[in-house]
């Protein structure tokens, strides 16, 4: 039985780094204008609202994605997490998103992920072998799997589990803002 080796590699939604950043910065900035303006007693009041407002945004964006190695893969869909052995994985395919079905016939669509990669374009001095392999996520992800049984590495079975730091984070903002809208009652 050969080895594998364990390199993981994670598929982001695309973009998503790029928007948590932006949608940061204006939180800041609109509770720094609340904290100047009003005081500190009321920026503290309002900051339940812009900060769910992050907290949206980083689950749908950064916390939705997929990573895989050589011994399985992971997908978090908002706040739930499934991880499953590549000898559960039956098939990987691309719709409107990647699918991946398991040995039970149960399909998962993952909401963040890889997609597959457009043709290159080649200059006019170059040929199609100069280019490199095509290489897209999609691809990627079922090398990783054949690889995977072909080296018959141990599985285990499809494990489902929430992701309990961002609902903690939830319960805690929803209770500073239940907090926030009885104090100014």
């Amino acid at each position: 039985m050969r080895t594998a080796i364990h390199r993981k590699r994670v598929f982001p939604a695309t973009g998503a780094v790029i928007l948590l950043a932006i949608c940061a910065v204006i939180t800041l900035v609109l509770l720094a204008d609340a904290a100047i303006r009003s005081g500190l007693e009321n920026a503290v009041l309002l900051a339940p609202w812009p900060l769910l407002v992050l907290w949206g945004v980083y689950v749908v964006g950064i916390a939705s994605g997929i990573s895989a190695d050589s011994f399985g893969m992971r997908v978090q869909n908002f706040l739930r997490r499934t991880s499953a052995p590549w000898s559960m994985v039956k098939r990987i395919d691309m719709r409107w998103q990647l699918e991946v079905t398991f040995a039970d016939e149960s399909v998962l669509r993952c909401f963040g992920g890889p997609t597959r990669s457009r043709p290159r374009r080649l200059g006019p001095e170059r040929t199609r072998e100069d280019a490199g392999p095509e290489d897209d996520g999609i691809a990627m992800l079922r090398r990783l799997r054949a690889d995977a049984v072909a080296g018959g590495v141990p599985s285990s079975g499809i494990s489902r589990s929430w992701d309990m730091p961002a609902l903690a984070a939830l319960i805690v903002l929803v209770i500073w803002a239940v907090i926030a809208v009885a104090v100014t009652r």
